[in-house]
This record gives structure tokens, sequence and C-alpha cells, in this order.
């Protein structure tokens, strides 16, 4: 059953606080949820009459003889702010894993209703927040609102709500490290906590962290199913499921798969899997160009390529990191020695792309081989590896162009599909 809890703030009048009582009873039967009634009042003023220890019984008594559970909760000293807002924030936090928490600011000392907004704003609620406030046009001669007049008017957004919305623009914009950092001050419940732990998880795929984001990302799984026809977290859900049910497999299969070869073994190399991940990386460079990180953008094109040709080798029967010209023809290896005037024990982009070109019999044309030249350029003079060049938005943009283009001629496949597979879209 659903958990429910009514907080009124306490003053010198009696029925607004019984028909919020009424209502939110109502409401709660409706939905099938048990309600809990806190009263916050503070000690009465000289001649106040009636006061707010005889309003608060009052409406506890009614409360309770509607079958509801009530706890009274004293406020020190209801005319100061400070010391409202520390007693309020404690209590409220006492809810936070309530499925839905109403607020009602109607009764007591303009110090308690302000501290009890401003106090239900800034906490970090599980479930619904909704703000009440009791109200009417027509009032009686001492000013207040007659019973018949009284309406409800409400306002729903919580603190929770506020930081999901930003959490979720943070992702859209790629910005995953900033966007886990502000999400893990969201409730570990329901929406709160997939979006909490999705962040974790594409900050993770954007690290090429692979192994940790399919852990955590198929722990999402589920969750996600329920959440692909949501309109605020439908796209988020999508991509946790297209990547737990269409990628992470034969990425993770290919990672580990070189692993392999880099330390001479052999094991199973699929070229869907080799495919994937030169898509994915080129889509973690289009990342970088998104958040305006020119040389990071430059550098994760090279390596997108770069991993293209490793994979093509590899499909070839070829060890890059451990390469063995006894695999190959005579004539392959005299011609592969022509071009590079020395045999390497280590294929890099430019020796790799040479026996890779030799092997299969297919060959750069004069254009791609301008964009070979030109993407290595942009990439070994760059100040993250051996010049001093800083990269502008052009050299980015014309790298990762250069970088598509070369590695599906590589790979023979169209990338930009497989880039739509596993792009992270929220």
């Amino acid at each position: 059953m659903a958990e429910w809890a009514l907080v009124l703030t306490v003053g010198t009048t009696a029925d607004p606080l019984k028909k919020a009582v009424e209502e939110a009873k109502a409401e709660a039967e409706r939905e099938s949820a048990s309600l809990l009634v806190l009263l916050l009042y503070g000690r009465p003023l000289p001649n106040q009459h009636p006061d707010p220890f005889q309003v608060a019984a009052e409406v506890r008594q009614h409360a309770e003889n509607l079958g509801l559970r009530v706890q009274p909760c004293e406020i020190s000293e209801p005319e100061e702010l400070d010391v409202c807002l520390g007693e309020m924030r404690r209590l409220l936090q006492g809810l936070s894993n309530a499925d839905k928490v109403i607020v009602n600011y109607t009764g007591g000392t303009k110090g308690m209703s302000a501290a009890i907004v401003h106090a239900a704003l800034t906490t970090s609620f599980a479930g619904e927040l909704e703000l009440h406030y009791v109200g009417g046009a027509v009032r009686d001669k001492n000013g207040r609102v007659i019973r018949e007049a009284m309406e409800t008017r409400r306002a729903a957004r919580t603190l929770t709500q506020e930081r999901t919305e930003q959490i979720l623009d943070l992702m859209k914009g790629h910005r995953y490290e900033l966007a886990a950092y502000l999400a893990e001050g969201l409730p570990e419940l329901g929406r709160s906590a997939f979006v909490k732990k999705a962040s974790r998880s594409l900050l993770f795929w954007d690290n090429f962290a692979y192994e940790k984001a399919a852990d955590s990302l198929r722990g999402l799984y589920q969750q996600a199913q329920g959440f692909v026809d949501d309109q605020r977290l439908g796209k988020l859900a999508e991509t946790v499921r297209r990547l737990v049910s269409e990628v992470i497999t034969p990425v993770l299969n290919t990672i580990r798969a070189f692993r392999e070869w880099e330390k001479g073994e052999k094991d199973t190399i699929q070229p869907e899997g080799v495919q994937l991940l030169c898509a994915d990386i080129l889509e973690n460079a289009s990342r970088h160009l998104h958040r305006q990180e020119w040389t990071e953008t430059v550098l994760r094109s090279y390596r997108a390529l770069e991993a293209a040709v490793q994979g093509a080798l590899a499909l070839l029967g070829l060890n890059p990191w451990c390469f063995d010209p006894s695999k190959l023809s005579p004539e392959q290896v005299q011609e592969i020695q022509g071009q590079l005037n020395y045999m390497p024990k280590e294929l890099t982009l430019w020796s790799g792309i040479i026996v890779w070109q030799t092997v299969s019999g297919k060959r750069l044309d004069d254009e791609m081989q301008k964009w070979l030249v030109d993407l290595q350029q942009l990439r070994n003079r760059s100040i993250l590896e051996h010049g001093y060049r800083a990269c502008t938005q052009d050299d980015a943009q014309r790298a990762l162009r250069y970088a598509e283009g070369l590695a599906a001629f590589v790979l023979d496949c169209d990338l930009k599909p497989l880039r739509e597979k596993v792009r992270l879209q929220v």
C-alpha cells in the first residue's frame, strides 16, 4: 500500500484544516493509500483565542474520528523563521521516502508558513510533493473564509523533480560527469533511482569502462522497459534497452577478444562486434565535439580509425599487436617491406593500413590518402600527443568526418546506422 503524509501548519482556525484532512483522506482512499497527518503548531501568543493548542487538538480529534493516524509536532519558536525552518526540515526529511507528501501551509504564523514551503521545496522527496493552501473569496466578519466558500489551491513541484530535470538536461548535452555528481543526491526509489543509476551507467560508457557500464545497464533493463513510453524518460529508457539488448554483448566480446590477441592468444572476432566498437568510438568523438572539446574529438576520431584497421586485420587472421609475417606470401612480404623499408613487429595505424591494403587487395584512393595524412597530422601535432597545436573546431569536424569515411571503407560497411544504434540519447 502506498504511504502518504499530510503536513498541516496550525494557527487559530480549525475549519480549513479539517477540510484539508477530509480532502486528503478521500484522495488517499481513491488511490488505496494510507494517510498520516502531521500537525505543526507553536505555543500560543498572549491573549490568543482560540490558541494553536486548542485548534491542533480539535483537528487531531477530527482526523482520528475519520480513522487516520495523527502525529502532533510542536514548533519551539513559531515566530522565528530560522528555528521553524530547521525543525520543519528535520520533520520533512523523515517523510522523504513517502509516496506522496501534501504540505498545507494555510495555518500558523507567517514564519511557519514560509518555513514549511521553503523546507518542502528544498527537501529531496522520493515520491510526489503537493503544496496546498485553503482559501476563498467569501469571508465572515472576522476575515475568515466561510466553510462553504473554501477551495484548495495546489502546486506540485519538488526539489527532486527540479534536480531530475537538471540531470536529464546535462545528459542530453553529454555532460555525464556533472549529471552523475548531481544525481548522487536523488532518492533510491522509482524514477529518481532510475535516473541516478542511468547517469552513472552512461558516465561509465562515455569513459569506455564497458564492463562497469554493462553491469549497471543490465541492472536497469527491467525498469527501463517500464519507462520506454514515458514522456520525459522515454529516450533514456530506450537507450538503456537498446544498449543492453543490441550492443553490449558484441562490444564486450570484441574488447575481451582483442585483449587476448594483445597477449598473443587468438580468440574469435566477429565483424558485428568490430563494427559496433568502431561506431561507438566515433560516437564518443562526436559527443566530445558537441562539448566543444576539439582536441579530444581529434584523438578519438584517430582511435576509431585505428580500431577499425585493427579489427579488419584481425578478421583477416593477422594479429596487429604480435604481427607474424610468416602468414603472408613472399610477394606480400616484399611489397610491405618495399613500402615501409622495414618489417614491423607491431602494427601502427600507418603500417596497419599498408599491411591491410596488401593482404586485402583494396586500396585507398587519392582523396582517402589525403584524409589519412591529414588525420594523422592533426593527431600527431596536437598538444596531447607529439606537438603543441591546440586543435580547432574545424580540425575536430574534419577529423571526425575523415575517420568515419576511412573506417567505413576499411570495414566495408555503412557506419551511420551503427552509430545510431550505439547513440546515447536522453
